[in-house]
């Protein structure tokens, strides 16, 4: 790992990448903040949520496209002129009177400076994959997970202060300048970069497709990603049970907040605390657990950490029923902190395990079949708080719970009376 850490290359790669988060945190804050200066602000922030949510859902199809892609590096520092274009916009459009029009619009920019961002992480893959060797990927992982996590909770603190002292245009040049900085460090970086790309992508397109092409083309693909996903050992059964586990965190902040509304005696010393430290339990969960990933947890295998997740989500989810927030918060963390050892792992064995011409793909297919078990979950959830008290709800959640463990644990039983 220490050689990966002194690689100029990936050092200066993950400066740049971390230099862009700032911008997107900051300018996210500012939206929120913005929204209450009109009337209807509800339906200002379903706007803004639209807007973030959406761009995950392209995920695979920017990832066909970048594995495709035959000139990475040049796309890569176009797709930065996009986003630093986008946010000039936003300078310009953002000065006039606060309206639900002039939301729509910033959401909008918003929503292609996330596409943009999608695809060019996208187009990394291979240089990622080539700046990292195989034995020590997880432990890289797990690092740029912590590093990046720790200092989001930072931006976010200093992106509180700065909200407070400078105005939106000035808000939203200053995101324009992160992503101005990242494209600079990288246009430095381009012939460093272009050794990790070198014919990449030159058989993977012999000719233009058509428009009636696509459609196949990408079902074949997402097939073809979904067969060797399911050939590498121990993801099968992962990948069918996590949109599960990521549905049941997805809905912690809620269900908590709608306990509370029931019952006021429902939190550790007011509202306002509990749901601060809900956000601060899932947050340091997922740090400690990417951290403890380099030092600890490194023979862990994936399958036993996503039982573990699975039984504290269960374990949570009994705490909504008996009405006792610290079981709920005590089991948060430790669920999120093995979830911060998966992602590292998870990314590892399909790093390891797949061509690089079929990275992005593989990953963007990924992201949207997880996020999709999200937005089920926040829906079915939306749709049960109409109609019933959080302990059904929760009972709900723990039913669909103990059938994904059951079935992860039955799954490796059958396997070794096979075996023997």
């Amino acid at each position: 790992m220490k050689e990966t850490l002194k690689n100029r290359l990936y050092i200066k790669i993950l400066i740049a990448d971390l230099i862009s988060n700032f911008g997107d945190i900051l300018y996210y804050l500012a939206l929120l903040n913005y929204v209450l200066q009109i009337e209807k602000s509800n339906f200002a922030v379903a706007i803004i949520n639209v807007s973030e949510i959406i761009p995950i859902l392209f995920s695979f199809l920017l990832g066909y496209f970048a594995d495709k892609n035959q000139n990475r590096v040049t796309t890569i520092i176009k797709t930065l002129v996009v986003r630093i274009t986008a946010y000039l916009f936003v300078a310009v459009i953002i000065g006039f009177n606060p309206s639900l029009l002039i939301v729509a619009v910033v959401s909008f920019a918003n929503f292609v400076s996330d596409l943009a961002g999608q695809y060019e992480n996208s187009l990394y893959y291979p240089i990622s994959n080539g700046l990292v060797r195989n034995e020590v990927r997880e432990k890289v992982m797990a690092f740029r997970h912590s590093l990046t996590m720790g200092l989001n909770v930072l931006f976010q603190a200093v992106g509180g202060v700065l909200i407070c002292y400078v105005s939106f245009r000035s808000l939203a040049m200053i995101n324009a300048f992160t992503f101005a900085v990242s494209m600079m460090i990288l246009l430095c970086s381009k012939a460093e970069m272009r050794k990790y790309c070198q014919n990449e992508g030159k058989s993977t397109l012999k000719e233009k497709q058509s428009v009636k092409q696509l459609p196949r083309q990408l079902k074949k693909e997402l097939v073809d990603a979904i067969r060797l996903l399911w050939k590498i050992p121990g993801i099968k059964e992962t990948l069918a049970v996590i949109p599960v586990l990521n549905a049941g965190l997805a809905v912690v902040t809620s269900i908590v907040v709608l306990k509370m509304a029931e019952n006021p005696s429902f939190c550790v010393i007011s509202a306002e605390i509990t749901i601060a430290l809900v956000a601060i339990c899932e947050t340091a969960g997922r740090i400690a657990g990417s951290t403890l990933t380099i030092f600890t947890f490194k023979k862990v295998k994936l399958t036993n950490a996503v039982k573990i997740i699975l039984v504290f989500i269960i374990i949570l989810f009994s705490g909504i029923v008996l009405q006792n927030i610290y079981i709920v918060l005590a089991s948060l963390f430790i669920a999120s902190l093995w979830t911060g050892c998966v992602d590292p792992k998870m990314g590892a064995l399909i790093f390891n395990n797949l061509s690089k011409t079929k990275l992005a793909t593989a990953f963007g297919g990924m992201t949207t079949y997880f996020q999709l078990g999200d937005i089920v979950s926040k829906m079915l959830f939306s749709l049960l708080v109409m109609c019933f008290p959080t302990k059904i709800i929760a009972g709900v959640y723990i039913s669909i719970t103990v059938i994904s463990l059951g079935y992860i644990i039955f799954k490796d039983k059958f396997k070794k009376q096979i075996t023997v």
